[in-house]
């Protein structure tokens, strides 16, 4: 799994041909962008708020995300991230604080994901909880105040799993 989820990631950053701009962007940049501004870049001191879907690789189970996020820069944003998933008696929680830099490419913007995990699953008969860490990385997509992203996440805890999650933010200016 985390052959393919490298060679995928290695694959993306060749052909989308990743460019980190850093400072002031040239005069060709600003005609590329156009007047409706950065199109993976959110305003600072902004907030955006998202609704996703996840699939658990452990679990084979489609849940419900949400989350909100500070964007303390154009490029850095953090935040608590909340999933759910029921699959017959089996229940999961995952709370997550999340943190993205992103780098923007000409299509979309790419951001590796680091942070924090607790895990709660219960079934019938017992319940587990683990405190862990999550990485990751994603891409998401501006238009106007809505952005599309879609990630993976690994939680490295004694409850691992492995997430694909997509999903859309509305980004509060």
């Amino acid at each position: 799994m985390k052959l393919i989820t490298l060679t995928i990631s290695v694959f993306l950053l060749s052909f989308l041909n990743v460019h980190a701009q850093h400072g002031e962007s040239s005069e060709e940049e600003k005609e590329e962008i156009g007047e409706e501004g950065h199109h993976c870049l959110f305003k600072r001191n902004s907030v955006s708020i998202a609704l996703g879907v996840p699939y658990s690789f452990h679990f084979k189970a489609v849940g419900i995300n949400t989350r909100v996020y500070y964007n303390v820069g154009e490029r850095i944003c953090f935040g608590p991230e909340f999933s759910y998933f029921k699959k017959g008696e089996y229940t999961a929680l995952d709370f997550n604080f999340i943190g993205h830099y992103i780098f923007e490419t000409k299509l979309v913007g790419l951001y590796p994901l680091l942070g924090v995990n607790y895990t709660i699953e219960k079934d019938t008969h017992e319940t587990e909880e683990a405190f862990g860490a999550v990485i990751g990385g994603g891409l998401h997509r501006n238009f106007g105040l809505l952005s599309v992203f879609a990630e993976y996440a690994h939680v490295q805890s004694r409850l691992r799993d492995d997430f694909v999650s997509v999903g859309m933010m509305f980004n509060l200016r």
